[in-house]
């Protein structure tokens, strides 16, 4: 949850300076002093903050709960669902540290968004630019209880009404399509269409980790099957949703890119070129950027290694910076549609383009037959240096190297 509202300062302006005794005297992280401070330099520096907003459960030690428990006759009590069962309530995955919210009571509703000073509206007032909603697709479901939709326009409205412009995200592992468009959240962390595709695509050929989630490891799959997947989920979203969505090749709750593919930083920079460059906000899991390693959720919440040690990867770094330049630079790759155009198993290529802008991206995670395209233009190169040979007919064919990522910008 946010900082607490009873923490040093109310949130002051850009001037603000949080000293020693300030530190000393406040709660953990500074409270709302060192909060304020962080979103007015962020701003300053055109980055944007979204807070980390639970719609799924709270803590057993949180107010609400407490009192809930205390007083079987409290107003709160209503905000969670208690039973005969072994808890006495219901618990986020049996967690008993993390009881359920149940949304089908007004109290929890009003605190949560429709009130003035209600959690979403507060902390947007404060200066959030919106939410990633944790556990969005549990939120209000239970067994027969279906109120998710119901709870995301509920959350959505109240975040218009403070700020048009504020963006929620919902974390949701598996098919989303059903809480997004219209009043649902803006979009996805997209797992589904995206991260499980992918890495079926790069994984290394030797390692085996589990599927997010799914009772299987990852598989090893050609491009043509993983594209089938990917435009399969895309089908079932609108394109607003699919390019607010999250393109993730890692997050806090999965295992590290450069472990899925086995090490090899080729392949790492392929996964990051397919993030920067297909429809979708890419997600930068700190720490991918330098190459850290983790097998599952936990293993990759690996301490970020500041000192610049040996275990930084530069390589991996750079292709980083690069990619983030390209995308920011041409419009194509944030505004533009999309153009699949080819698919094998070792190749992938698809076009990005707007009014009067044509980009073309090749991604190969091997050595494949050079691919031939009707594209009857040459190419500049933007990222990766391949050429673009032109054949007698009004085709192109494209560099038959891998592992290798281009971008190329069409004449």
């Amino acid at each position: 949850m946010p900082a607490d509202a009873g923490g040093a300062g109310g949130g002051g302006g850009a001037d603000d300076q949080l000293g020693v005794e300030d530190l000393l005297t406040a709660p953990l992280l500074g409270g709302d002093a060192a909060y304020r401070r962080l979103v007015v330099e962020a701003h300053r520096r055109g980055l944007r903050i979204l807070g980390d907003f639970t719609t799924n459960h709270c803590g057993s030690t949180h107010p609400w709960f407490t009192a809930a428990v205390r007083d079987k006759d409290a107003a709160e009590r209503e905000m969670f669902h208690f039973g005969d069962d072994a808890l006495g309530y219901e618990a986020w995955m049996g967690v008993p540290s993390l009881p359920k919210l149940n949304w089908a009571g007004e109290r929890l509703g009003r605190l949560m968004a429709d009130d003035a000073d209600s959690v979403v509206r507060r902390w947007l007032r404060f200066g959030l630019d919106g939410w990633r909603i944790d556990v969005a697709n549990m939120t209000g479901r239970l067994r027969e209880t279906d109120l998710t939709r119901e709870v995301a326009a509920r959350v959505r409205r109240a975040a218009a009404e403070e700020n048009p412009d504020a963006l929620l995200v919902a974390e949701h592992a598996h098919d989303a399509s059903g809480d997004l468009d219209g009043d649902g959240w803006h979009g996805t962390m997209n797992y589904a269409g995206f991260t499980r595709p992918v890495w079926s695509w790069l994984r290394g050929p030797e390692v085996r980790l589990p599927f997010l989630g799914v009772p299987a490891s990852v598989p090893r799959l050609g491009a043509d099957q993983v594209v089938r997947t990917m435009r399969a989920f895309a089908a079932r979203t609108s394109w607003r949703s699919l390019v607010h969505s999250w393109s993730i090749v890692s997050s806090h709750d999965t295992a590290r890119i450069r472990t899925v593919c086995g090490g090899d930083e080729a392949l790492v920079e392929i996964a990051a070129g397919l993030m920067f460059t297909l429809p979708g906000a890419p997600m930068v899991l700190a720490g991918d950027e330098i190459g850290l390693e983790g097998a599952w959720g936990e293993d990759g919440r690996r301490t970020m290694p500041w000192d610049r040690t040996d275990t930084w990867r530069t390589g991996t770094l750079d292709a980083y910076r690069r990619l983030a330049a390209v995308r920011r630079d041409e419009p194509a790759l944030r505004q533009g549609g999309l153009r699949l155009l080819h698919a094998s198993a070792d190749a992938l290529a698809f076009v990005r383009e707007r009014a009067g802008e044509r980009l073309l991206v090749l991604a190969a995670r091997a050595a494949h037959e050079p691919v031939r395209l009707p594209l009857g233009t040459a190419g500049t190169p933007l990222y990766g240096g391949g050429d673009l040979v032109p054949g007698a007919d009004g085709t192109v064919v494209l560099p038959p190297d891998g592992p290798a990522f281009h971008v190329w910008r069409l004449g």
